[in-house]
């Protein structure tokens, strides 16, 4: 196998341990059987562009021809979002059960309280950090508190508490990049008057 395949067989692996899949999670997710992504994995077969495709898209990683040119300005955003954490699968269940249940709510109750609240939530799934499921769990139920009560207290209170998480996720993906120094966007050319 060339060097190339081996590269590729180990950044779909990285993918798929970052999105926290098991080989028969992601064989379910592709369409393609557990056997062969072991297979893949392992650089012990020749990837089909098929087996590719349907791999990458359960993934969430897109194929494309890029023109060489372009190459080192592709390679520098990709190396900037991969090196983002992901969120895992616990979580990311977790944020889908809190937009469903906030959804839920909109349809009965309305009001700018309420376009807050939607407002937050988006805010915090933008944030490509490691959130704990169980703080998540907590803001859930306060929301689901409010379907009960209906009161607007409760809405603003449920705005506060997600503002704050979001916060402190915004503070703690900050505090973990690493600090480089300034680059200039361009450089003059120096004068050559000897």
């Amino acid at each position: 196998m060339s060097y190339g395949t081996e590269q590729l067989a180990a950044r779909l692996k990285a993918a798929r341990e970052a999105k926290g899949l098991s080989q028969r999670e992601l064989s379910a997710l592709a369409g393609v059987p557990q056997s062969h992504i072991s297979k893949i994995e392992n650089n012990a077969v020749d990837l089909r562009v098929s087996s590719l495709s349907s791999i990458a898209h359960a993934l969430d990683l897109e194929l494309m021809l890029v023109p060489r040119k372009a190459l080192p300005a592709v390679q520098s955003i990709t190396r900037s979002v991969a090196s983002a954490p992901i969120i895992n699968a616990a979580t990311q269940r977790e944020l889908d059960r809190i937009r469903e249940t906030v959804n839920a709510l909109a349809s009965h109750v309305s009001g700018a309280n309420i376009d807050d609240l939607q407002r937050r939530i988006r805010e915090i799934t933008q944030i490509q950090s490691q959130i704990d499921p169980e703080i998540l769990q907590k803001v859930r139920r306060t929301i689901e508190s409010i379907e009960s009560s209906g009161s607007n207290e409760a809405v603003n209170q449920a705005v506060e508490n997600i503002r704050s998480l979001r916060n402190q996720l915004a503070h703690r993906a900050a505090s973990h990049e690493s600090p480089r120094a300034p680059r200039p966007a361009y450089r003059l050319e120096e004068d050559q008057d000897g």
